[in-house]
């Protein structure tokens, strides 16, 4: 029961954080071309799409390491199992490129945060979130592939 439970929450979440992202992007875009300071509301908005990066990527390996009765199958013929299009994307394909995607929030994050003038922690803040979604979007199993998932799951 825990594994359907997990798995709704990581397929809903995914929603949130795409939401809260193009937001983020949004503030941050405008701030750069406008040179607009920094705001504890802009900081706050950081803080939030990478702590809803850092949730969603905690549910997907709770999935992946412990929960999902496909990675055992996946894991257990590695070699066969990458040509199987379905399972070399869920067991290679969608961590892999979440987890750069996850890296590149929290490296555009880190480099704003650290950046001086304001204007330039916005752009590197708007550049790292861009490259983050960027990967969202190759990564998500969106529904009309071959491998992939109901955009909106339900129970």
């Amino acid at each position: 029961m825990l594994y359907p439970t997990v798995l709704w929450l990581h397929s809903w979440l995914r929603w949130g954080v795409v939401l809260l992202v193009l937001f983020a992007v949004s503030r941050s875009l405008v701030g750069w071309l406008r040179g607009r300071e920094r705001t504890r509301g802009d900081r706050l908005l950081q803080v939030g799409c990478v702590s809803a990066f850092d949730l969603q990527m905690l549910l997907g390996m709770l999935l992946y390491f412990g929960l999902s009765p496909f990675t055992p199958v996946a894991t257990g013929s590695f070699r066969a199992n990458l040509a199987v299009p379905a399972l070399r994307f869920f067991s290679v394909e969608h961590p892999t490129v979440m987890l750069l995607a996850l890296a590149a929030a929290h490296v555009g994050s880190a480099l704003g945060q650290r950046a001086e003038p304001s204007a330039r922690r916005h752009r590197l803040w708007a550049l790292g979130l861009l490259v983050a979604m960027a990967l969202v979007a190759v990564g998500i199993p969106w529904a009309g592939l071959s491998h992939g998932r109901p955009l909106f799951r339900s129970f």
